[in-house]
């Protein structure tokens, strides 16, 4: 970085501006004057059009009527505020795929094993536009300690099963805001049925989280109930050597009975407000969604065998991997990468026959 670059907060807040349609004139280094958003301005500067903001803390001397930009701050904390709500739903498309893989149909032979029976030959290939949702929930865990998690998970529309290569898929080189070029979209479920699936992706991998997350805190919490036990087991010790002080002298020891009851009512009410304190909450939430628009090759295989009329196989290749994707099993729908044939000769996965 060099000197004349700016500082990550002040590049972000230059960016922003420019998206949300703002304006901002550098002053001097690290000192702006920002035409905000009308509704940023509504919140934080209604009586002003023209908002001087520093970075520096220095410069807010020279400049005293501009306002300090930094974490923390309100403006910066209503700009990020304000981004987050505009980045909940986003497009992308990816480019720079080889959609011509030379010897296809040897790779997809490869890779998928085929009964004695049965022979594949490839048809048409077409390059389809294939979507991927990519789902970003907040998962936060509070209890004595509040903990956030970010968990991805990316779903296939076409076939509704998960994407795992999503690295792959979110490399910033590969993606655009423009298409490389425009082929038809594949069929695809709808995105309610893609949030269903990848909410109890999540919940699966929460759920583990939780459960470390709970043990933890428990073995915490008997520990400490272990230690205010031990600390009023010992207060009731002193108080009986009390109460038999004063039978040895002849005093009546009946007025310890009413301090014996306070230090078990006080344990109980310190043990619940312990356990009270420590109950993990586990609160879920949709942050942000990513359409990924991603070409894929569709191939139309085609199935025979002596006991088998022609069947149409679809076959999707992806050139993002450079893998052929599972196919749906024809008749449990699962995918699988080898088919067989069951006694009726229909052609299913291994589980099937």
């Amino acid at each position: 970085m060099t000197d004349s670059s700016p500082l990550p907060l002040e590049a972000f807040v230059r960016d922003y501006i420019d998206l949300a349609g703002g304006v901002w004139d550098e002053v001097e280094p690290q000192v702006y004057d920002l035409l905000l958003p009308a509704d940023v301005s509504v919140d934080l500067a209604a009586d002003r059009d023209v908002v001087r903001v520093a970075f520096d803390p220095d410069a807010l001397q020279e400049h005293p009527g501009s306002e300090l930009a930094g974490f923390g701050t309100p403006l910066v904390d209503k700009l990020l505020e304000d981004a987050a709500r505009l980045g909940r739903f986003g497009r992308a498309f990816v480019g720079g795929l080889n959609l011509a893989p030379q010897h296809l149909l040897a790779k997809v032979r490869r890779a998928l094993t085929l009964a004695d029976s049965l022979q594949l030959e490839l048809g048409t290939v077409r390059a389809l536009d294939f979507p991927q949702a990519v789902f970003w929930f907040e998962a936060t865990l509070v209890s004595d300690q509040k903990e956030s998690y970010v968990l991805p998970v990316a779903i296939d529309l076409h076939y509704a099963r998960q994407v795992r290569h999503l690295d792959e898929l979110l490399r910033e080189d590969r993606l655009s805001d423009e298409p490389s070029q425009l082929v038809p979209q594949v069929k695809r479920c709808c995105l309610a049925d893609a949030y269903l699936l990848s909410r109890a992706e999540v919940v699966r991998t929460l759920g583990a989280l939780a459960g470390g997350r709970r043990r933890e805190l428990s073995g915490h919490v008997d520990r400490q109930v272990a230690r205010m036990t031990r600390y009023y087991g010992d207060l009731r010790d002193e108080l009986q050597t009390l109460v038999e002080r004063a039978k040895a002298r002849g005093d009546d020891p009946s007025k310890y009975g009413s301090r014996r009851a306070a230090i078990d009512r006080e344990e109980r009410l310190r043990v619940a407000e312990l356990r009270q304190k420590n109950i993990l909450n586990v609160q879920l939430r949709l942050a942000n969604l990513l359409i990924v628009h991603q070409p894929k090759l569709l191939l139309r295989g085609d199935l025979s065998s002596p006991h088998l009329a022609s069947e149409d196989l679809p076959l999707v290749w992806d050139p993002l991997v450079g893998a052929l994707e599972a196919v749906p099993c024809p008749a449990c729908l699962c995918p699988t990468f080898r088919l067989e044939t069951n006694r009726r000769h229909q052609v299913c996965c291994p589980s099937c026959v």
